[in-house]
C-alpha cells in the first residue's frame, strides 16, 4: 500500500497585480516562537524543513567563538560581524576578509567558495571600470569562509579539506545548529551551499526558536550563550559588515530597529530569519519564513508587513525601509501597472 502523505498548503500571501487582476503569487510558510516555545504567528506549515541556506551564518559563526579560535586570533566585532554576514563585496569588506585571513598566517588562497562579482552593484561596477577581476575574497561567503579556516587552524586541522560535512569543524557546526534549536544532529539534514561549504535544513519552528534565542540566551549553556551574544551584538552594531553599507534589507533592518536589538539575515531561495526583544516580556522573539518559489521579490515585502503586523516595525515606515515594501510595478516608460502586495 502506498502511504500519502499531505503535507498544509502554505497561503499566497503575496500577490503581484496587473491592472486590476492577480497575475502571480507566491506562497510562504512562516513560524514566529519566543524563547519559551510558544508559537506567536504562524502560516503554512511551520514544521516546514527547509535550507537556512546564508540565514545560517550567524549559527554557523558560533564554532569560531566556541572554539577559542575567535579569542586566540583576537577578532574583532567587525570581524565576527563580516563571519556571519553575506557581504557585498565593497572595499571595506575585502579589507576586513584579508584582515582575518592574515591573523591565522592565511590569504584567499585558502578560500574554497569560489568566485564571485560583489553583490553590491556600485562595487561590481567599481571593479569592472578599474580592469579588475573580482576574486574568492569577493564573494558573499568569504568572511563565513575564513571563520572556517581560521577555527581549523585554530584546532591544528587540515584546512585544505574544511568543508567536507565530516571535517571536525563542520561536525561542531552541525552540533551548535542542533543544540540552539533543540534538534538531534540526526535531525539536521546537509546539503551543499552555492558558496561549496555545508549548508543545514532544519524544521522553521526550529530555526525561529534558535534565532529567539540570540536575543535571550538565558537557557544556553554558558559558553554557547556567551558566544550568541557576541555574535548577535556585533551584527547589530556593524550591520553593514552583514550584508552593504545601503540598499540591503539586513542592514536597514538592524539600523532602524535597534532599540529592540534586532537581528536579521536573510537567505537565499526565499529564506529569512530575525529575532527581536519583545519590550513587553523582554522575552526573545524569532521569525523564520520560507517562501516556496524562492522569489526574494515576495520574500522582502513579507518580512516588512509581517513585522509591521508584529508591531515590530511602525506604520508608516521609515524612508530606509520603502524600498522593500509593497510597492507600485513600473514598466519602462514608467508608468505604473501594477503592485506588489501582501495579503495576510
Amino acid at each position: 500500500m502506498i502511504e500519502i502523505i499531505r503535507y498544509p498548503t502554505p497561503p499566497a500571501l503575496i500577490e503581484i497585480t496587473r491592472g486590476d487582476r492577480v497575475e502571480s503569487v507566491h506562497r510562504a510558510h512562516v513560524c514566529v516562537v519566543d524563547t519559551s516555545g510558544n508559537r506567536r504567528l504562524s502560516f503554512g506549515d511551520y514544521n516546514h524543513k527547509a535550507f537556512l541556506r546564508s540565514s545560517a551564518k550567524p549559527l554557523q559563526a558560533l564554532a569560531v567563538i566556541v572554539s577559542g579560535a575567535a579569542e586566540a586570533y583576537q577578532l574583532s566585532e567587525r570581524e565576527i560581524a563580516i563571519i556571519s554576514g553575506s557581504h557585498g563585496g565593497e572595499k571595506f569588506h575585502v579589507e576586513t576578509v584579508l584582515s582575518i585571513l592574515a591573523k591565522a598566517g592565511l590569504d584567499q588562497k585558502a578560500l574554497q567558495c569560489g568566485i564571485q562579482r560583489p553583490l553590491d552593484a556600485s562595487a561590481s561596477r567599481e571593479l569592472y571600470q578599474s580592469n579588475q577581476k573580482p576574486m574568492a575574497v569577493h564573494h558573499n561567503c568569504s568572511g563565513k569562509h575564513a571563520g572556517m579556516l581560521l577555527t581549523a587552524k585554530y584546532l591544528g586541522l587540515d584546512i585544505d579539506n574544511y568543508l567536507d560535512p565530516t571535517h571536525i569543524v563542520q561536525k561542531r557546526i552541525v552540533e551548535l545548529i542542533a543544540r540552539v534549536s533543540d534538534l538531534a544532529v540526526a535531525q539536521v539534514e546537509i546539503g551543499i551551499d552555492g558558496c561549496s561549504a555545508p549548508v543545514h535544513a532544519i524544521p522553521l519552528k526550529n530555526a525561529a526558536l534558535a534565532y529567539a534565542r540570540m536575543i535571550n540566551t538565558e537557557c544556553l549553556a554558558t559558553e554557547i550563550a556567551l558566544a550568541f551574544k557576541t555574535i548577535a551584538n556585533s551584527m547589530r552594531t556593524f550591520p553593514e559588515m552583514v550584508a552593504a553599507n545601503q540598499n540591503r534589507l539586513c542592514t536597514e533592518l538592524m539600523r532602524v530597529g535597534s532599540n529592540l536589538a534586532l537581528t536579521a539575515k536573510a537567505g537565499a531561495e526565499g529564506y529569512y530569519a530575525v529575532a527581536w526583544r519583545d519590550p513587553e516580556t523582554d522575552e526573545g522573539v524569532g521569525m523564520a519564513l520560507k517562501v516556496e518559489d524562492g522569489a526574494q521579490r515576495g520574500r522582502d515585502p513579507l518580512v516588512i508587513k509581517l513585522l509591521q503586523l508584529l508591531r515590530v516595525l511602525p506604520d508608516p515606515l521609515p524612508e530606509l525601509l520603502e524600498q522593500f515594501a509593497e510597492r507600485p510595478i513600473m514598466n519602462f516608460a514608467e508608468i505604473e501597472v501594477g503592485n506588489i502586495r501582501v495579503r495576510l
